[in-house]
């Protein structure tokens, strides 16, 4: 939720090893309404910030150990997906 959003983005600049991620404004929608208020369902969307974090494979489980330690009580979500390459344009 954007109410989270400096928290997440706090969390993230103070993880050892991090190499930086992308935040931006996104809109949820959903089949269910049970979870939105009454002007969200009008509208059928829903706030919400994403953040793309790139991890090795190998540091996955931590991190997202220490996000459900940091992030439980929350309505935070994650979707866990392969880069298959990364880089700089110039440098290709």
């Amino acid at each position: 939720p954007p109410s989270l959003e400096e928290t997440v983005v706090d969390w993230l600049l103070a993880r050892e090893g991090g190499t930086g991620f992308t935040s931006f404004p996104v809109s949820g929608h959903s089949t269910r309404h049970d979870h939105l208020s009454p002007a969200e369902q009008v509208s059928g969307r829903q706030r919400r910030m994403q953040f793309q974090v790139h991890i090795g494979c190998d540091a996955v489980d931590r991190f997202l150990d220490d996000a459900r330690t940091a992030f439980d009580n929350t309505s935070v979500s994650f979707s866990l997906l392969p880069v298959l390459t990364t880089g700089r344009l110039r440098d290709l």
